[in-house]
């Protein structure tokens, strides 16, 4: 504690550098995959090139794309855009799915309902569809940030910084303390983002309840 305390302002500047590669992804993914969800949800042709991409997406390592990006974008290997981009491939692949199944779960008689009130597609699916998913899609959001806040640690093996960062100074000085600052940090994150999403879906979806995990 002693130890974190005296260099807080170090710890400080690894969590910002750890927030940008985490949640600056989390959050391009999930703008690009509602639309994509929805035009999965509702044209078969789409369907199964859009899945099977999406799988694709997760099946590779995170580590794998922060390695081939700075080639393909001509970037440095120790360049926080890859981490970005990478990132933001593999919250894409997990929520365009997730959105999906959310939209084409919502009932019928709720479609129904809409369209007797005079609604076009859009206005039903940004209005009613999307609204009615939600709770579902922000559970696979909660998975997501997760996933994002752990594997952002794996930048630090190229040389991006974040609380990764910690790991490879701890491993290499033999100083275990960092090490058990840099887990409970990204641990500490992992919670906080778990907890901000849960508190989202409640103010946004009051008439819903996430399921708890016991």
């Amino acid at each position: 504690m002693n130890w974190a305390w005296e260099n807080r302002s170090y710890l400080g500047d690894l969590i910002g550098e750890h927030a940008i590669l985490a949640f600056v992804p989390l959050l391009i993914g999930l703008l690009l995959a509602l639309p994509l969800g929805v035009l999965v949800a509702y044209s078969r042709r789409s369907r199964f090139p859009i899945l099977a991409l999406c799988t694709f997406l997760q099946a590779i390592p995170a580590l794998t794309f922060f390695i081939v990006f700075p080639s393909l974008l001509d970037t440095k290997l120790n360049d926080r855009v890859n981490v970005v981009i990478g990132l933001s491939l593999l919250v894409l692949g997990l929520l365009t799915r997730a959105v999906a199944e959310a939209v084409v779960a919502v009932p019928a008689h709720v479609r129904l309902a809409a369209d007797s009130m005079g609604m076009s597609g859009f206005a039903r699916t940004t209005k009613v569809e999307l609204p009615v998913a939600l709770p579902a899609i922000i559970a696979a959001l909660r998975t997501a940030a997760v996933l994002c806040v752990t594997l952002a640690t794996a930048a630090a093996i190229l040389g991006v910084r974040g609380l990764g960062t910690l790991f490879i100074e701890g491993f290499d000085t033999g100083f275990e303390t960092e090490v058990l600052v840099g887990i409970a940090l990204v641990g500490l994150i992992a919670f906080g983002a778990d907890v901000a999403l849960v508190r989202a879906n409640r103010l946004l979806a009051p008439w819903s309840k996430l399921v708890t995990i016991r």
